[in-house]
């Protein structure tokens, strides 16, 4: 599978998804950093993924691999402050892109629900059936949701989910009956020429991978 766009923005994106950016960001806390919030260094902008704390008792963030520059540079959220550094990450294509920043213990504990909804339980891509709805919230176009349209044999999730450059690391996620979102995976990208189609990477072995547990 070729994932023709990523949607990562790069300090030379568009003026019409910054301009979504600023729209999606400006109710954000800077005191409680949470997943669907915009984060950016100096060369990329992406979307803060699933909040987790990890085994080493540090707090992270995921998000998509093709957002690391690998240069060790300071991400940061709101009005320009500090968030912390990716400190491992992943990006061979189409079925291998996430990262996790570790976040600077002078932040605390970041805020781990989704738009308001606790987030309970993690979906395997095995239990992800076509036709499930599915929904991410991104920093440029908030929150948007659709049907899963196939499943890779990779493990990757295909949906009929809107998104835009800026988008990468944006949280997919399943609503449940109880008002709590079951995590799912991490936006990567979509295919050249359609915004309506999203494409996950599945959380659940990133947080084996990695010693994370989600936060509620």
């Amino acid at each position: 599978m070729a994932i023709a766009w990523l949607r990562g923005l790069g300090a030379v994106g568009a003026v019409g998804a910054m301009l979504f950016a600023n729209v999606a960001s400006a109710g954000a806390n800077p005191e409680a950093p949470r997943p669907g919030m915009r984060v950016e260094h100096e060369n990329m902008r992406c979307t803060a993924s699933f909040a987790a704390r990890g085994d080493d008792g540090s707090y992270y963030f995921l998000t998509s691999g093709h957002c690391d520059a690998h240069d060790g540079s300071g991400w940061t959220y709101g009005p320009n402050v500090p968030l912390g550094t990716i400190t491992a990450s992943e990006n061979e294509g189409g079925n291998k892109d996430a990262a996790i920043i570790r976040l600077d213990p002078s932040i605390g504990v970041p805020t781990g629900d989704i738009g308001g909804r606790p987030v309970h339980g993690v979906y395997a891509s095995d239990e992800i059936k076509v036709g499930v709805p599915i929904c991410k919230l991104g920093a440029v176009t908030g929150e948007t949701c659709g049907a899963v349209t196939s499943v890779h044999g990779d493990g990757v999730i295909e949906a009929s989910v809107f998104s835009l450059n800026g988008d990468s690391g944006s949280p997919g996620f399943v609503k449940n009956l109880d008002g709590t979102v079951g995590a799912v995976g991490t936006l990567m990208g979509s295919p050249d020429g359609d915004d309506n189609i999203s494409y996950f990477v599945p959380v659940s072995p990133l947080l084996e991978k990695w010693g994370l547990r989600l936060l509620p």
